[in-house]
This record gives structure tokens, C-alpha cells and sequence, in this order.
């Protein structure tokens, strides 16, 4: 026999299931607030020799990419952005995390972050035709190509011919 109860339990426990799957897809993509502020507690508490992080500094930090990822200017409004640009760029010139920092580039939230990981992922080899692009857009701007300069130091002139001749993108 039918047991109509049964059925609307069984499609009610369904439809809660599917729910549930598709909050914990997202929830994984989605970065809190907590672990923001655990990550920049983590990054004043990682190993260091003197003012230099240590590779072991890099490898707990890799773990946390996609946080590094979504800090804002408003996260970071009250910290020196100096140790948060050396760990991403530590963190991201290693093989094992390079090709997600490329694949997820466009994910990165803070504009400073963005910009000193692109010239990271450059200098250290091929990256993307979105990298490239951004590079070449950063540099028509006098304020950001004068903070790649000074990221760069004296090889900012062949760091912009390598840019101009690479593949991905033409010079406009």
C-alpha cells in the first residue's frame, strides 16, 4: 500500500539533501572573516630568520591561498602591506602553488596584492594571457608602473621589454 507520509518524508529528506550539497559547494568557495583574521594573526606569528620568512613559513602559508586570496584593502587597512606581498610572493613562486595562483589570478581582492603577484608570476616565467594583460594595463598607469619599478629595481627596463615581446599579449 501507498504510504503517502512516507513519500513526502523521503522527498522533504531529498530536497534538504540537495540543499545542503549545494550550501557546502559554496561554502567552500566563500572565505569568512574568521579565517581572514586567522590568517593575518598567522602571518605575524611564522617562522622567521631576522625579518626573512623561513620555507617552512611558506609551506603553512600555502595552505591558506585562497584566504590570501580574498583579502580586501579593508582587511589589511591597519597592517604594513610589506610581510602579506612576501609571503604571497613566496608562497605563489613555488611549483606546487604557481599554477593555482595563475588559474585562481583573478580571484585576488586586493588591488596591491594583485599587482605584486602579477610581477612575481612574471619574472619567474610564463604565466597568462590574463597576467600579461594586466601587466601591460599596469604600466600605462604612471602610478602603478612606478610601483613596479620599485618592485623591479634596476631591471624594470628589460622587466618591460619582456613583457612587450611576450607571446601572450602584444604591446598596444
Amino acid at each position: 500500500m501507498f504510504d503517502l507520509k512516507k513519500w513526502m518524508d523521503c522527498k522533504r529528506l531529498g530536497l534538504l539533501m540537495a540543499c545542503f550539497a549545494l550550501w557546502s559547494c559554496q561554502s567552500t568557495n566563500a572565505v569568512s572573516s574568521h579565517q581572514k583574521k586567522d590568517f593575518i594573526t598567522l602571518v605575524f606569528t611564522l617562522p622567521r630568520n631576522s625579518d626573512i620568512f623561513t620555507d617552512e613559513a611558506f609551506k603553512k602559508a600555502g595552505a591558506y591561498l585562497p584566504v590570501i586570496f580574498s583579502l580586501t584593502e579593508k582587511d589589511l587597512e591597519k597592517y604594513d602591506i610589506y610581510p602579506f606581498d612576501v609571503i604571497i610572493g613566496g608562497v605563489c613562486s613555488r611549483d606546487e602553488y604557481r599554477d593555482y595562483a595563475i588559474r585562481h589570478f583573478s580571484e585576488i581582492r586586493h588591488p596591491e596584492l594583485k599587482l605584486f603577484l602579477a610581477v612575481v608570476l612574471f619574472d619567474k616565467g610564463p604565466t597568462s594571457p590574463e597576467i600579461e594583460s594586466f601587466l601591460h594595463d599596469a604600466l600605462r598607469d604612471e602610478e602603478q608602473a612606478e610601483k613596479i619599478a620599485g618592485m623591479i629595481g634596476p631591471n624594470f627596463q628589460d622587466f618591460k621589454t619582456r613583457l612587450k615581446v611576450s607571446r601572450s599579449q602584444p604591446d598596444k
